[in-house]
């Protein structure tokens, strides 16, 4: 069954995108000798709280933004699959704590995840647009 409009945030999506990015992290780190997960992030509890943070402002992000009425596949495994190479294709995984609002609009485009239209929103209190 779809997700409703901006349904609040899944735990299974943040979890499939932690899970994704710390693989691919390591996979990366373990290739190539410059990355340093543990120096970058002061520690691997701090590269888990970058990855944390990763997953969970990319979802919130996603209840706002995106039409999950026209996904075809499951959002976490969706996410699971391929948020972590994405993410990674526009940054470093030793600069994780530089990930904002911005990258979540270019992964959801990379995903080809559609956006709600200006119709889907409540007009504001105003009565502007």
């Amino acid at each position: 069954m779809p997700r409703a409009l901006s349904p609040a945030p899944d735990p299974a999506a943040v979890f499939a995108i932690a899970l994704s990015l710390w693989e691919a992290c390591h996979a990366k780190a373990s290739f190539d000798r410059s990355i340093d997960l543990s120096n970058a992030h002061t520690g691997m509890d701090g590269f888990i709280r970058a990855i944390m943070r990763i997953a969970q402002l990319f979802e919130s992000w996603a209840c706002q933004h995106i039409d999950f009425t026209q996904l075809s596949d499951v959002w976490p495994y969706l996410l699971q699959d391929r948020f972590a190479q994405e993410c990674l294709s526009i940054l470093l995984p030793n600069n994780l704590a530089d990930f904002d609002e911005h990258d979540c609009r270019r992964i959801a485009t990379r995903l080809n995840l559609k956006h709600h239209t200006a119709s889907d929103f409540p007009p504001k209190r105003d009565g502007s647009c």
